[in-house]
């Protein structure tokens, strides 16, 4: 018991040496480690390299099916010539739409469709443009083309003016700004009516206008502001029509070279079709007096004509005309409630033309009621004729003298003075018929 004693004393005193050296040695090798060296600061100020991140360049080619000989879901789009298409000096189809959205196979729907049929020149021949009912779907961004749902709650569908479009489209080259967004709404609302179509010649004036124009970007308003073409309705299908149109020759010019299409345009497309059955809705938008006033400003913003007015919207029209004259003049609220009615009838240029003239008649059978032509009365049917954009519509008329008495014992139908002139037309002068029936304007 005593041996095994000892040796566990033994043990642990060796143990506690041991611990005891591995202190000691660990402290003096603390005591000999050299402090750590200060960092020094330079005097100049940091700087920071920003590492060069290599940004995708964006392309410079048009878009995919806009792209000379490509053949997208409707349109078969014309390029530089190879001698193996078809050339075509006109006519040509220049269309816009406005939509309620950007994706047609996500439901989005045409709600406004303008179409002029142009010369290779430019000169207008036709147009077409009316607002369109999407069924049921929301018309989209109004801060954009300012067409909300009341506008197009009585409007026609796209299927019903489909005639009105085949017919324009028949034989000519499709002009779009951008024409892969117009061939998409296109081909979907082609697809919705049952319609079918071969491929129609195209051309997209966004690849002719990057060909031929140097300007920052290839957008309309840029191409139009940069050739002096006024804009003046942007947003409006009829406004970007009209600009496109006005581009499209100035374009051809600065191309200096043939065009040819895949797809023969001058072969007719479409069997005929009853045109007018359905009245388009059309609208003037943003008015200006300008120099030449209100009235020339709705009309200039209307297509140029649409057919026959009916009855009633003709005097809806003429009742409202006759309340905004009665102080001799039209201002801007007046002008703007004269375009909705003139919109909701279906009115072009023409129509509302003839119908200020027939205004402008039962002014004039009024004045002469009593077979005297005051200069008052004289100078009252001038400012009408002026409000209505039509000067010089009464040149024709001078004041009359106060009929004696000779004359009207006599029961004469005219009155009796040196400054009498007999009533003509007030376009070729011709006495027996007034403007609005001169042979000439039928």
């Amino acid at each position: 018991m005593e041996v095994v004693v000892g040796l566990l004393f033994v043990v642990a005193f060796f143990w506690w040496r041991g611990r005891k050296k591995k202190r000691q040695a660990g402290s003096s090798s603390a005591s000999a480690r050299p402090e750590p060296a200060k960092l020094e600061v330079p005097n100049t100020p940091l700087t920071y390299t920003q590492p060069r991140v290599e940004r995708p360049v964006r392309s410079q080619r048009p878009m995919r099916f806009a792209e000379p000989g490509r053949v997208g879901e409707l349109f078969s789009y014309g390029g530089p010539s190879s001698g193996r298409g078809y050339s075509h000096d006109g006519p040509f189809a220049v269309i816009d739409v406005e939509t309620t959205g950007f994706s047609p196979g996500n439901g989005d729907r045409v709600i406004e469709l303008a179409i002029a049929r142009v010369d290779k020149n430019g000169r207008i021949e036709d147009e077409y443009a009316t607002l369109l009912n999407p069924e049921g779907r929301d018309t989209g961004a109004v801060f954009v083309h300012g067409i909300t749902n009341d506008a197009v709650k009585n409007a026609p569908l796209f299927s019903d003016v489909l005639p009105e479009v085949l017919a324009r489209l028949d034989g000519a080259v499709i002009v779009a700004h951008n024409a892969v967004f117009e061939e998409r709404f296109f081909a979907a609302e082609f697809a919705r009516a049952g319609v079918a179509t071969p491929p129609l010649p195209a051309l997209c004036s966004l690849w002719l206008g990057q060909q031929t124009f140097d300007t920052p970007n290839h957008k309309l308003g840029t191409l139009a502001q940069h050739a002096g073409i006024p804009l003046v309705d942007a947003h409006a299908a009829l406004g970007d029509v009209r600009a496109t149109a006005a581009l499209l020759p100035l374009m051809l010019d600065r191309y200096q070279a043939a065009i040819e299409f895949g797809h023969d345009p001058s072969r007719g497309l479409f069997d005929p079709y009853k045109l007018g059955a359905v009245s388009p809705v059309t609208r003037a938008v943003a008015l200006r007096k300008g120099t030449e006033g209100w009235m020339s400003s709705l009309m200039s913003r209307l297509p140029i004509s649409t057919g026959d007015v009916s009855d009633a919207a003709a005097t809806e029209y003429l009742e409202l005309l006759a309340v905004a004259l009665e102080d001799g003049k039209i201002i801007g609220d007046e002008a703007k409630a004269l375009a909705k009615v003139a919109g909701r009838g279906g009115m072009g240029a023409e129509q509302v033309r003839g119908l200020n003239e027939r205004f402008l008649e039962m002014m004039r059978e009024a004045a002469f009621a009593d077979q005297t032509l005051t200069a008052a009365e004289l100078g009252e049917l001038k400012r009408a004729a002026d409000a209505l954009a039509a000067p010089g519509y009464f040149d024709d008329l001078q004041p009359s003298t106060t009929p004696s008495n000779q004359a009207v014992e006599q029961g004469l139908d005219e009155p009796m003075g040196k400054d009498v002139k007999v009533r003509k037309c007030g376009h070729c002068r011709t006495p027996g018929h007034y403007r609005s029936k001169c042979p000439e304007l039928n």
